[in-house]
């Protein structure tokens, strides 16, 4: 490209990111690595968007190669590739088509990534490969014993062959070739031929291909010389490995994540990914610093600086007082107390404004149970999600989705909105019989998506729209679809939460052995001899409590940040553990009194 314009095109990309320093670093950066520290709310997705759009310009793409990026759902997914189609025309010139772009960026997830390269070379693993992977019903290994075909068709030994593969991901622990081989095999021999494959099947049939074909692995090498990945922080064991395989000594590679956003370690998310990767392939790294999202709220924004200052210094950061941030805090004698506060605060909120707002949790028990009683008492409606990937009804629900959308679109995937509506109508008819807060809400979802499907996402590709809802049901991620419920409450758990945003947003029990479970060097004090208890970190962190305390609060800065407006907390003197089990000496969990942090009382 002629250097004027591609001058043009860097002034256009300036002003679009007014002037940011550190986005405009990533995008202009001569260093063809970089691992770019992007919270929630920072231009994460603009800042990725313009770097591929100046790589383009400067030639740094070069044709026919093609731009891979990944990221860990096809709704994420999705939303990028409207993004790419979006602004890089703007950006690059009424000449360069979105359907051009399109084809020069392949946005996809790591589960889509393989099952493109399965239909291509699967064959070379398996004749049964030779069929279109997505007909096949993608289980979990947990879900083999519920399939009384497959549970007849695995010995014990190999039932337990494929279980011990299963932990090792989730413990952080890749199988070895050999360990992967084996595993492989009972999948092609006894999974297949019933139409059935399991997820982790799905990567580890790559990882095999690769290393045992050198020229497959050579050609996606150098079919993608760029290759951008978002959500790091939450890569996995085997997604490392594939990612490891597709990286040549000339790929360019740009990684995003934020650490203070892992909070999947405990489904294998592997820990401190994004320094040790930097360290191993000599990546730039460059930390973006400006939240756009509270750009206008000084006190959301000072929140979200502290918190992660924190984290940053291991919680002994360097705060001046007019620096301080002011957290608003329900504190009650009781859980009832505490509930009747939160649910008097959205009560108000919903009679001000259409405004969304959401009431999330650490996980469920009795402390979740007393505030939606609390909503039912006062009348105010809400939407339930506060299921769990583990619960056997949300499970069941997707795999029973999985299976009849198979069944309806696989070989035609004719998919408009009359048959998604038909679809979810003979989904309701399948539960017609069941009962439950869990199977209603899933149905709603069901619905809300099917909805989004057909208008917003109506120009899409029917094969992206069947890749959209089958990814769905297979990683069960109905959950996502909150986003989309016309409700405008909602229950839900910090984790369900990720990656969704409300206006308001409260974050309830912030209790010592309720959000944060390693509190044992905590000291307890009470503030001004008032009936509020809280406990302190204490001033140097055991070695054996750094990892878990950070852990805990990856868990609260994600719940805090998913408010668009304001964030608040809540925590009473009395609380209930896991099994129910009721105390009275409740005090506000440390995490909500870290260095840079005040409570006020919420009015």
């Amino acid at each position: 490209m002629p250097n004027a314009n591609l001058a043009e095109i860097k002034g256009k990309i300036s002003a679009q990111h007014e002037g940011d320093e550190k986005q405009l670093e990533v995008i202009f950066s001569d260093s063809p690595r970089l691992i770019v520290e992007a919270p929630a709310g920072y231009g994460k997705t603009t800042t990725m968007i313009s770097r591929i759009a100046y790589l383009f310009a400067s030639g740094g793409i070069p044709n026919p190669k093609r731009i891979l990026g990944l990221t860990f759902s096809v709704n994420a997914a999705l939303k990028v590739k409207r993004e790419v189609a979006e602004k890089l025309p703007a950006l690059l010139g009424s000449q360069n088509s979105p359907v051009a772009l399109g084809e020069k960026v392949a946005v996809t997830n790591y589960h889509g990534f393989c099952k493109g390269v399965l239909k291509k070379y699967g064959y070379l693993i398996a004749d049964a490969l030779r069929k279109d992977v997505n007909l096949f019903r993608a289980i979990g290994e947990s879900d083999i014993e519920k399939q009384p075909s497959l549970k007849t068709a695995l010995s014990t030994d190999e039932y337990e062959q494929l279980k011990s593969v299963e932990a090792a991901v989730k413990e952080a622990r890749v199988p070895d070739s050999q360990t992967i081989h084996g595993y492989n095999e009972i999948v092609i021999k006894k999974l297949l031929p019933l139409e059935f494959i399991t997820h982790n099947a799905v990567i580890l049939f790559v990882l095999e291909m690769f290393s045992r074909f050198a020229e497959v692995r050579k050609f996606y090498q150098s079919y993608y010389p760029l290759i951008v990945v978002d959500e790091f922080q939450d890569t996995n064991c085997i997604a490392w490995s594939l990612l490891e395989a597709i990286i040549s000594d000339r790929s360019q590679l740009v990684f995003l994540g934020d650490p203070l956003q892992r909070i999947y370690g405990f489904i294998g998310a592997l820990p401190n990914i994004m320094t040790a990767v930097a360290d191993k392939y000599g990546m730039t790294k460059v930390a973006l610093s400006k939240n756009y999202r509270f750009r206008d709220n000084l006190e959301m924004l000072k929140l979200d600086r502290n918190i992660r200052e924190n984290a940053a210094t291991c919680f002994a950061p360097t705060i001046q007082d007019e620096d301080v941030a002011t957290l608003p805090a329900f504190w009650g004698s009781t859980q009832q107390d505490e509930a009747q506060q939160v649910v008097a605060k959205v009560h108000s909120l919903m009679s001000e404004s259409t405004d969304k707002i959401a009431i999330l949790f650490r996980g469920r028990g009795r402390n979740a149970e007393i505030v939606e009683a609390e909503l039912a008492d006062k009348n105010v409606p809400y939407f339930y999600g506060m299921f769990t990937d583990e619960d056997a009804d949300y499970i069941d629900f997707h795999n029973k989705c999985q299976e009849m959308f198979i069944k309806r679109f696989g070989k035609s995937k004719n998919i408009n909105k009359k048959a998604l509506t038909a679809f979810s109508d003979s989904v309701k008819t399948a539960y017609a019989s069941a009962t439950g807060k869990t199977i209603d809400s899933l149905l709603r979802l069901l619905d809300a998506l099917a909805e989004k499907v057909s208008i917003d996402y109506a120009d899409l590709l029917s094969e992206d729209k069947y890749n959209l809802l089958l990814d769905i049901f297979e990683n069960r991620q109905l959950k996502q679809a909150m986003e989309y419920v016309d409700s405008q409450v909602i229950l839900s758990t910090v984790h369900g939460a990720k990656g969704l945003e409300w206006d308001y947003v409260t974050l309830c029990d912030v209790e010592q052995w309720v959000l944060t479970f390693i509190c044992r060097s905590c000291t307890s004090s009470d503030k001004n001899n008032s009936s509020i208890f809280y406990c302190r970190l204490p001033q140097t962190i055991p070695a054996d409590m750094k990892t878990t305390i950070l852990d805990d609060l990856c868990v609260f800065y994600v719940g805090l940040t998913r408010a668009r407006k304001q964030a608040y907390i809540s925590a009473s003197a009395e609380r209930f553990n896991a099994q129910g089990r009721q105390f009275t000496n409740g005090k506000i969990c440390c995490l909500a009194l870290v260095n840079g942090v005040k409570l006020v009382k919420a009015i």
